[in-house]
């Protein structure tokens, strides 16, 4: 396998030629058409013919081809493509684990499974990045009794020894988006200079302080990752603290896409800005990235009395507002219901199902409602808000004891992005996509005097509207054209 590039000091500035050579590079070693492709996959396909059938398995497979009915147009949603992006997005966990702890080899099985589970990264205090989502479908629960258990490890063991040949240290963002327009037959990305262009020039992302940003529909992070750049360059000319941006970034820059190798890919490029820092000890954040389609309006949270309903396939889950208002409650508070869940499965022992899930909810319910001092959440919960909890506690336990594990968890934690996002409001909005999206994220997600600028079509841009303006030709940017919006 071809050699990435050794490690570079990040106080220069990083040339695009380099950029290349990395992209080229990971594609010869890791790419559809590398050996270990075709090896890695061929055992994830024979673990998923033999862990289909399970429950855990067999939801994240659904619900890859519910979001895939959304974001593949005339993509065959088969186990075939499903193998694939698993495939990328392992890559992706694994080159974060590399990224994150360079100077340390990815050491025993458990570490192993914490990486494809993603519970390495909360522990380097680092949460939403995918903890039980589509994609961790592969450590398989022993209750299954389908003894796959080696053949998982051998997996994972064969990709990292691959990966260890190379040097992650200081790879740039983009590194997997090529296999990522592959695996979904896509060529919706936007160019580094095009990102740049937009979040320097157009939207002003090097100012002090920064103003926010939203991505609401952002594919695999491009915009995110020039604009975490630009804050970057910003801190530098003014002679600023880099440190700033650990705390900055995550709190102003954030994003969502429906697609979730999308997020996956994302959230990778996401760490892969912020460089060092994420190397270094740093304070906890949760990864502003989630897996929710902006488009959906789930109304405002005009009080703490209200709630907000997230529908799913599985039915209703309500949220009340404070879970809105503050996203480390979703993260936090349902976090901690993990612990819970697992204590209703071992209570099955010993106890009917609707006796073992009402012992924890009433336990979960006194959390709840109880002061949390020296936590990001130190404040208890009304009893009206907690009831609110409860009703989706208890589903979300219901479907880990049916054997669906935290992938509903997850996907409510995420699903809550768009009310959390609209809540909060943007200075900046700026996506690739159609003009006619617009006015709903706008509307939802600008805050008054904010400023947009949209990457679309030659052709889309030539349709008349009263809140855009042109600011490029098309020559400008290879067929991109930019459009931004001013109050």
């Amino acid at each position: 396998s071809l050699e990435l590039p050794r490690a570079r000091s990040s106080s220069l500035p990083y040339d695009d030629s380099n950029r290349e050579n990395d992209l080229i590079n990971i594609e010869t070693a890791l790419g559809f058409d590398s050996l270990i492709f075709s090896l890695t996959t061929e055992r994830l396909s024979s673990i998923f013919s033999q862990s289909a059938h399970t429950p855990p398995v067999a939801a994240r497979f659904r619900e890859w081809q519910r979001f895939g009915e959304k974001t593949l147009v005339q993509v065959p949603l088969d186990e075939s493509l499903f193998i694939q992006q698993t495939y990328t997005a392992l890559l992706a966990r694994f080159i974060s684990r590399r990224f994150v702890a360079p100077g340390r080899p990815i050491g025993n099985d458990e570490e192993l499974l914490e990486i494809l589970n993603v519970d390495y990264f909360s522990r380097r205090r680092i949460g939403n990045f995918g903890e039980g989502d589509i994609f961790s479908w592969l450590p398989l629960d022993a209750r299954w009794g389908l003894d796959l258990d080696r053949v998982v490890i051998e997996t994972a063991r064969h990709l990292t020894e691959e990966l260890a040949q190379h040097d992650f240290t200081n790879v740039q963002p983009g590194l997997l988006n090529a296999m990522y327009q592959q695996a979904n037959l896509s060529t919706n990305s936007v160019m580094p200079e095009v990102a740049d262009h937009v979040v320097i020039h157009e939207l002003g992302m090097k100012n002090d302080p920064c103003p926010s940003l939203l991505d609401p529909c952002c594919g695999t992070g491009d915009f995110l990752s020039a604009a975490i750049g630009a804050v970057r360059q910003g801190i530098s000319e003014r002679n600023g603290d880099e440190f700033d941006l650990i705390f900055d970034a995550p709190e102003k820059i954030r994003g969502m896409d429906p697609d979730p190798l999308a997020v996956a890919i994302a959230r990778l490029n996401y760490l892969l800005s912020l460089g060092q820092l994420v190397q270094d000890e740093h304070p906890p954040f949760l990864m502003p990235i989630y897996l929710a389609d902006a488009s959906v309006q789930l109304g405002p949270a005009s009080n703490d009395d209200s709630v907000i309903t997230l529908s799913t396939s599985e039915g209703d889950f309500p949220l009340p507002a404070p879970f809105i208002q503050d996203p480390l409650l979703p993260d936090w508070v349902l976090g901690r219901l993990t612990n819970y869940m697992d204590g209703a499965q071992l209570r099955l022992h010993v106890q009917p199902e609707e006796v073992a899930i009402q012992e924890v909810l009433n336990a979960y319910y006194n959390y709840l409602t109880a002061p949390k001092p020296r936590t990001p959440v130190p404040d208890a919960l009304t009893p009206r808000q907690a009831d609110v909890v409860l009703e989706t506690a208890r589903r979300l336990v219901e479907l880990h004891i049916q054997g669906e594990g935290t992938l509903w968890l997850h996907l409510v934690q995420n699903m809550a992005g768009p009310a959390i996002l609209s809540h909060r409001g943007f200075d900046r909005l700026t996506y690739q996509g159609p003009t006619s999206t617009f006015d709903i994220y706008s509307d939802a997600y600008l805050r008054s005097g904010g400023l947009a600028a949209i990457v679309t079509s030659e052709a889309d841009a030539e349709t008349p509207s009263s809140r855009h303006q042109r600011v490029t030709s098309e020559s400008t940017f290879a067929g991109s054209t930019i459009m931004l919006y001013s109050p």
